[in-house]
């Protein structure tokens, strides 16, 4: 006798309703691979599987599962969606379509993960963990696509019926959803930027925790509210919210624009180096693996700017040995102007045992930099001129030679940030890099007579020749946020300016989610996520 598939709905015995609920026949699902909605009856017959009624009575297409794959719970997983298939195999598949948008709900974004899980997704540690795009997605995907550079995602194959769940995931950002219904064999497209987008609060989903030292000369944390990001989620290092902030207390007062330090609603922000203090500890400026640190209780890094590259000297070489070992295990680093000197500091000493800076022993002694441990990524200062690139106002260039540069230029056209694909108008821009070291980090905005104002690169920065053992980022740029916004020196919130984000918000807005990413080969495009 021929496996009948368990949810058939003709020609039955009367036991097997009773066998359907108790969900005994389940691993029989497995069975129909062929995509055609039809198994063989015992008497020669054919009937429908679940969904469907018999065809030649003109009823819908059945529902199978896809590839006879098998997953948690059964062939048909942990929550039965893989049954849930329709099988169009003669007219279009059953498609869902739908853009996803930032915590706003007003901006798509590029490269969010869209999938429909097959099991509960697991909680997401918080903390520097190194993963890169190769890690399984939780949840045992089963369909899942990508948003392009307009924020759109196609997803095929999708199970049908009411409650669908969904999940829209960047990085550590992530959000739960559930679609109302999809019909089989049909487009099903959604336009509501209030359900597709990511989350605001923790009450919404997941977001990163950030570390966020406020500064005089930007407003960083202005940035991330524009983007969304709820006020309750701002908190000192106490409170519960996943954003907090830091007054920069590294580079004291000297030549410094005074920054906010307190919230609107009373107590003052934490001291940045707190985050540093075990490392400071460390004897000779060593990382000793496995030392308690601060910084590990958080996924992103940002440091807005001062205003004065001066104060960047007191930061020790400790103080940047804790950044890399955050970065080198999955952390993110957002290092905004003057930031640049946790990167740079060579061979001031003269040591046999330190690395050179490229940009030269007369630079290394102008600047007075404490030694860093990075290896150099970028040159801020020409070696012979010992001068910076002049940034400024002005058109500047996307790097379109790599796939997610092209995607940049695109997506800043369909957002409204730029008229023509692959230039982009700033202003403000200050101290970019003269140059980037190829093969080591990746140029993303440049003009050639301006020098660099956004790069990155992927971490450990050792590790470049073999990036799929890379698992963080950090990123540096000479773009100011209050340039383009009335940001002041009021307490949190009230200092930020209201209304939607500048064109030069945006582009710092891609850059801001792409930190959050995955990490990948940046010579290849995003890949889709790994079951």
């Amino acid at each position: 006798m021929a496996l009948v598939h368990p949810l058939s709905l003709r020609s039955r015995r009367p036991h097997a309703a009773w066998l359907l609920l108790s969900g005994l026949l389940w691993s029989a699902c497995a069975h129909n691979t062929d995509r055609s909605g039809f198994t063989t009856d015992d008497d020669g017959g054919t009937s429908v599987v679940v969904g469907g009624q018999d065809a030649a009575a003109g009823g819908s297409p059945g529902i199978v599962l896809e590839g006879g794959a098998t997953s948690t719970g059964g062939p048909c997983g942990a929550n039965g969606l893989r049954c849930k298939i329709a099988a169009c195999d003669s007219g279009p598949k059953t498609t869902v379509t739908a853009k996803v948008y930032d915590p706003a709900g007003m901006v798509p974004l590029y490269n969010v993960a869209v999938y429909v899980p097959g099991a509960d997704v697991a909680p997401i540690a918080t903390g520097p963990t190194c993963d890169n795009c190769a890690t399984p997605t939780s949840g045992d995907p089963i369909v899942s696509a990508l948003t392009d550079a307009t924020g759109t995602f196609v997803l095929q194959d999708v199970p049908v019926g009411t409650g669908v769940p969904l999940v829209l995931q960047i990085g550590k950002w992530r959000r739960e959803i559930t679609l109302p219904e999809v019909q089989p064999c049909q487009d099903n497209a959604f336009d509501d930027p209030t359900t597709f987008r990511l989350p605001r609060t923790q009450s919404e989903g997941n977001l990163p925790k950030i570390a966020l030292a406020v500064g005089g000369a930007d407003t960083l944390e202005c940035l991330l509210r524009r983007i969304g990001v709820a006020d309750s989620e701002f908190t000192d290092p106490s409170g519960t919210g996943r954003v907090n902030l830091f007054v920069d207390d590294f580079v004291g007062t000297a030549g410094v624009d005074t920054p906010t330090s307190s919230y609107a609603s009373g107590g003052a922000f934490a001291n940045f180096s707190s985050l540093f203090t075990s490392i400071d500890a460390i004897a000779d400026g060593g990382f000793v693996s496995g030392t308690p640190d601060p910084l590990s209780s958080y996924d992103i890094v940002m440091v807005a700017c001062q205003g004065s590259q001066a104060a960047l000297r007191v930061v020790s070489s400790a103080d940047k040995q804790g950044l890399k070992a955050f970065v080198d295990t999955g952390g993110r680093a957002f290092l905004s102007h003057y930031n640049y000197g946790w990167l740079r500091g060579g061979d001031v000493v003269g040591s046999d045992d330190v690395q050179p800076s490229p940009e030269g022993s007369a630079i290394d002694l102008q600047t007075k930099f404490t030694q860093t441990p990075f290896p150099p990524i970028a040159v801020w200062q020409d070696p012979t001129s010992l001068d910076y690139a002049p940034g400024g106002d002005g058109t500047y260039l996307v790097d379109t030679s790599f796939p997610r540069g092209m995607a940049m230029a695109s997506w800043l056209v369909n957002v409204g940030a730029s008229t023509t694909s692959g230039s982009l108008s700033l202003v403000n821009v200050k101290n970019p890099a003269t140059s980037v070291l190829p093969g080591v980090a990746q140029r993303w905005i440049y003009q050639d007579a301006m020098g660099t104002p956004y790069l990155s690169a992927n971490t450990p920065v050792e590790q470049a020749a073999t990036p799929d053992q890379q698992c963080g980022r950090i990123v540096h740029t000479g773009i100011h946020v209050s340039a383009g916004a009335s940001d002041g020196h009021d307490p949190f919130p009230s200092g930020c300016s209201p209304g939607p984000l500048s064109a030069q918000e945006k582009a710092l807005e891609f850059m801001f989610f792409d930190l959050s990413s995955c990490v990948t080969d940046e010579t290849k495009p995003p890949p889709d996520p790994v079951f």
